[in-house]
């Protein structure tokens, strides 16, 4: 059973027989997730009194912790359900400034320091172990970041992802995150796989971003070309050239090989909806096969909305291709 317990002077709240629907959602272009709930609104005398306050930290629980952040803002119409918003504690990193130089530390440290700065608990943290030399001046603490991440993507190929995760941030591989998503009709029967219960599928497929042959430009010069002839056969050529810098020079093929890995497709944007399962977020890997419009392998949640209403959880998420 879902709860929110809201927490005030080290004091925890159970709140949950206050609350109405609960919806909580994730972005993989957002670091940090979100989550909105409504308290129910009575004046009466013996009512319970609403203990919720902007600032005040605010726990979802279910078997395991699924979320937890600060009350941002309270929204009161009359007499109607008061709405809350809450975001994770990434909310600091994405709405600070910062100035950093990074004089030869990897990209570990870097963002470990950034986090301790900031007080962010710091939780797994995959092995990055680019060596950052860099000023950023006035920029979001959250894009710093990300730059950081982007440059470990560029010299060694291996992409991570971020997520809040029992109050704490973690950095970790993609493959990693690979989930398998079940529901339960009743606590005494066993688990089915969410994948069973899905509806409303829709599914694009494009080549208007597919580039199959990726060259690599330094002082004007070609100094690496790879190119898909599979791919160029079947589609036609759609060429991309990535000037570097002399200190990218040793990584050339690298930049372009996994440029090649993440343009050289048939891009997908496909979404459904299914009964909720806990785990799915932002970032994570689901597997399944949709007969209807042929989804079918492993793909990216790039977005997902929860809603708990009634005691029914479903989930809406948008998916693309790995």
């Amino acid at each position: 059973m879902h709860r929110i317990l809201n927490i005030s002077n080290n004091v925890e709240t159970d709140i949950t027989p206050l609350i109405g629907d609960i919806q909580w959602r994730s972005n993989i272009n957002e670091l940090g997730d979100q989550l909105d709930f409504d308290i129910a609104f009575n004046d009466a005398k013996y009512f319970p009194k609403n203990p919720v306050d902007i600032g005040n930290a605010v726990c979802l629980v279910n078997q395991e912790e699924i979320f937890r952040g600060i009350v941002i803002s309270e929204q009161k119409n009359g007499r109607q359900p008061i709405h809350y918003t809450c975001f994770d504690y990434a909310f600091y990193l994405n709405k600070s400034k910062a100035v950093y130089q990074f004089n030869k530390v990897s990209a570990k440290k870097a963002i470990e320091m950034i986090l301790n700065d900031f007080k962010v608990p710091i939780g797994n943290i995959g092995p990055l172990s680019t060596v950052i030399k860099k000023i950023y001046v006035n920029q979001p603490v959250s894009d710093i970041i990300r730059d950081i991440m982007d440059m470990e993507k560029k010299e060694t190929g291996q992409t991570y992802r971020m997520e809040m995760r029992g109050g704490k941030l973690h950095i970790e591989k993609q493959e990693e995150l690979l989930i398998k998503a079940t529901f339960k009709l009743a606590e005494n029967i066993a688990p089915y796989d969410v994948v069973h219960s899905i509806s409303n599928p829709s599914r694009k497929r494009s080549i208007e971003e597919m580039k199959n042959s990726i060259g690599i430009l330094l002082n004007d010069q070609i100094i690496e070309k790879l190119p898909n002839n599979e791919l160029i056969s079947k589609y036609g050529l759609l060429q991309e050239f990535v000037e570097i810098s002399n200190k990218d020079r040793v990584q050339a093929k690298n930049i372009a090989k996994k440029m090649l890995e993440d343009l050289g497709k048939v891009f997908e944007e496909n979404s459904l909806e299914m009964l909720g399962d806990d785990q799915i977020r932002a970032g994570r890997t689901i597997e399944l096969e949709e007969p209807i419009t042929g989804m079918k392998g492993k793909y990216l949640v790039k977005d997902v909305t929860h809603t708990l209403r009634n005691g029914i959880h479903r989930m809406a998420l948008g998916l693309g291709v790995i």
